[in-house]
């Protein structure tokens, strides 16, 4: 069954890179915001529409509900919309690289707040993926010509979202670890995060100076809407899904490096779609970062 676990996590990341690529049209014309209050609205109605037709519902205690409102919050309303935002003026690729750091930001939390051990293996793989960043940056004015590789704004903003968007995924998933730990059910945790998410979504829309308001959505089109809804049935319905599942057949390490090849994933995808094959200093920048992360989690 470890075999399937595998599966499962390279195919979790196979569909956040689709998810990805998807997300660049939609976003790049909606607006991060408007486009993640849609986005995940859609999700959080399936999964709770998954819950009550499986009959997993189990609402939590005051502290844990607390708890994931305030980890949906900051990890899914703050993450994503920085995160869109990355992508909306980088691109898809760019953006996948500086969530990345997310890997290691949760090792060192993990370290100095919840006293896990850690080896020079571990610190290897942390200054590879720091390295891995830092090389794509350098190499952002070779990047393609293709749309989805050129900005859309001002870049160092871009880059500040992408990392905003891993620190506030880093810190979500701490606020949050204790109680999976504890048996919270973890679709269950995820939807409640998720409606925290959609409910603070839906709030900003009405500040448009900030958001750019609900007025966003007359730009939206047919088509839009089906790439919107595509994109969040790849990333957070499907992708998701394969990720727990292959964290309850595999070991959850290997299980995690697994899923972390979104980086590397997404090159011949963007090769696919747009034509143009990565440069030999992108390949190398997601292979250093798939790398390193991979040495985050072994032998922990």
């Amino acid at each position: 069954m470890e075999i399937l676990g595998y599966v499962a996590a390279l195919g979790a990341a196979s569909c956040w890179a689709v998810a990805g690529l998807l997300a660049v049209g939609p976003v790049r014309v909606l607006g991060p915001i408007p486009f993640n209050a849609l986005r995940m609205l859609i999700v959080a109605s399936l999964l709770t529409l998954w819950l009550l037709v499986t009959g997993q519902w189990s609402w939590p205690n005051t502290y844990a509900l607390t708890t994931l409102i305030l980890s949906g919050f900051i990890g899914i309303f703050l993450g994503d919309t920085l995160l869109f935002t990355s992508v909306k003026i980088l691109g898809p690729r760019m953006a996948g690289l500086l969530f990345a750091t997310n890997a290691p930001l949760s090792f060192l939390f993990g370290v100095f707040i919840l006293r896990e051990s850690v080896n020079a293996v571990n610190l290897l793989g942390v200054v590879a993926v720091i390295l891995g960043v830092f090389i794509a940056i350098m190499a952002r004015a070779k990047a393609g010509t293709h749309h989805w590789e050129q900005s859309a704004g001002h870049t160092g903003l871009g880059i500040l979202a992408g990392f905003g968007a891993a620190t506030c995924q880093s810190v979500g998933a701490l606020i949050v670890v204790g109680l999976l730990r504890d048996d919270q059910d973890p679709v269950f945790a995820t939807m409640v995060r998720v409606w925290v998410a959609v409910l603070f979504l839906f709030i900003s829309l009405f500040f448009s100076r900030f958001s750019g308001g609900f007025g966003r959505y007359r730009l939206l089109t047919p088509r839009l809407m089906t790439i919107l809804m595509f994109s969040g049935l790849m990333g957070m319905a499907i992708g998701m899904s394969l990720y727990l599942i292959s964290i309850s057949l595999a070991p959850l390490g290997i299980a995690t490096i697994l899923s972390a090849t979104t980086p590397v994933i997404i090159l011949p995808l963007l090769w696919i779609f747009t034509g143009e094959r990565p440069s030999w200093r992108s390949t190398m920048a997601a292979c250093i970062v798939v790398a390193g992360t991979s040495l985050i989690f072994v032998a922990r």
